[in-house]
C-alpha cells in the first residue's frame, strides 16, 4: 500500500509548485495584483500568495476562473509539467521581473507599427550587445 502524500510531512507537491509558479508568472505578465486575482477568482490575496508557492492547491474551478481573467489557456499552467512530475526552473517564474515588465509594458502598445518599431530596436540592441560582449570578453 502506498503512503499518502500529505504536506506537513512532505512538503507541497512539485506539481502544485509548478501551477503556482506559472500562476504567478502569467499574473504578473497581465499586471493584475494578488488582491485583483483573489477578488476574481473568490479568495483573498493570502489564498492567492499560498496557492502561488504550492502551500495550498487550487482547485480546477478557480484555476479555470483565473486563466480566463489573466487571458491564458488553462494549459498554460501545466507546460512544464512532464509525465506526472514537474521541472522546476530557478527562477520561479522563468522570467526576471524586468523581463516581465518589459513584456507587459511592450503588449500595452496599441500601434502594431510602433510595437514592430521597439521589437526591431530591441533585436538591434541585443545584437550589438552579443557583438561588443565577445569583443570585450576576448581582450585579457
Amino acid at each position: 500500500m502506498t503512503r499518502r502524500h500529505t504536506i506537513q510531512k512532505d512538503g507541497p507537491d512539485p506539481i502544485d509548485v509548478q501551477v503556482g509558479h506559472r500562476l504567478r508568472q502569467a499574473r504578473f505578465l497581465a499586471g493584475v495584483s494578488q488582491s485583483e486575482l483573489g477578488a476574481g477568482i473568490g479568495v483573498s490575496f493570502q489564498a492567492v500568495q499560498k496557492y502561488e508557492c504550492g502551500e495550498n492547491r487550487i482547485s480546477a474551478s478557480r484555476l479555470f476562473k483565473a486563466a480566463q481573467l489573466l487571458r491564458r489557456p488553462a494549459s498554460f499552467f501545466f507546460e512544464d509539467v512532464e509525465q506526472g512530475r514537474a521541472v522546476i526552473a530557478s527562477e520561479p517564474s522563468g522570467f526576471s521581473r524586468e523581463e516581465i515588465d518589459l513584456i507587459r509594458h511592450y503588449r500595452q502598445i496599441t500601434d502594431e507599427q510602433l510595437r514592430d518599431h521597439m521589437l526591431q530596436m530591441m533585436m538591434r540592441i541585443g545584437t550589438v550587445e552579443r557583438r561588443s560582449g565577445a569583443r570585450h570578453a576576448s581582450k585579457p
